[in-house]
């Protein structure tokens, strides 16, 4: 009975004993390894950042396809990836993935890079005679323009006065406008910031916007062609063309 007793007390199975120094090198690895993921997805965002100006695209693939070269990168850099599993690339790819996308929207942004073109809107045309704008009691007749042009009555009028608003997500570094009279030669404005009291009638009297410009000149032709361009401190531009024709 004794001895057929310390057959059953015997356990069928006993579990391994736990390597706790391997285990701490591993945790170690895998930590190493997730700070050379946000590493390596800064180079990716540098990466689509300089291919954005060549193709938008090409930059979200080639990002992508920078991540796969954890792979290789981590060996070179004394990570060693011999006891990684499935899910820890897994892991690692979607780390890299959210990191790099964050990367890289912060560096499409300012003060990092600039890719928005400046706006120029809200133009409208006003006829007036000299010494007309002196005179704050004054209101302008300003008219919008429809389908890239603006009819003028000149009866009376000797000048024409042009208000538009002209903006940049970081700044302009130059705002010209171009007249061009009929089959004359054309001539430049420097048009100027305005503030204060709008002078424009309109349905209530209201302060110019931010970023608003005006510019004025004599006439002396039946039609004019205006050319208004922004340029901004990163050297992007934007223009736009309209005509004033006469009542």
């Amino acid at each position: 009975m004794a001895r057929r007793k310390r057959k059953e007390d015997e356990p069928d199975w006993v579990p391994p004993e736990f390597d706790e120094v391997g285990y701490m090198r591993q945790e170690i690895q895998g930590a190493h390894a997730a700070i050379a993921t946000i590493g390596w997805a800064v180079i990716g965002a540098v990466v689509a950042l300089l291919l954005y100006a060549v193709l938008p695209v090409l930059a979200f693939f080639a990002g992508i396809a920078v991540g796969f070269g954890m792979y290789f990168v981590f060996p070179l850099i004394g990570i060693n990836t011999d006891g990684f599993k499935r899910r820890d690339w897994v892991g690692h790819g979607i780390t890299y993935f959210f990191s790099w996308l964050a990367f890289w929207i912060l560096l499409l942004n300012p003060p990092f890079s600039d890719h928005t073109d400046p706006t120029v809107q809200s133009i409208s045309v006003s006829p007036y005679h000299a010494g007309y704008l002196g005179n704050s009691s004054h209101m302008l007749s300003c008219l919008p323009l429809l389908g890239g042009s603006v009819t003028a009555p000149m009866v009376g009028n000797d000048s024409l006065y042009v208000l538009f608003r002209a903006t940049d997500n970081v700044g302009l570094s130059d705002v010209s406008v171009e007249i061009a009279p009929g089959s004359q030669t054309p001539f430049s404005l420097k048009p100027t910031l305005v503030s204060g009291p709008d002078r424009c009638v309109r349905a209530a009297s209201v302060t110019y916007p931010g970023g608003t410009y005006e510019a004025s000149f004599f006439v002396n032709a039946t039609s004019y062609t205006v050319t208004i361009r922004a340029i901004d401190t990163s050297g992007r531009q934007a223009g736009t063309a309209f005509q004033i024709l006469p009542a």
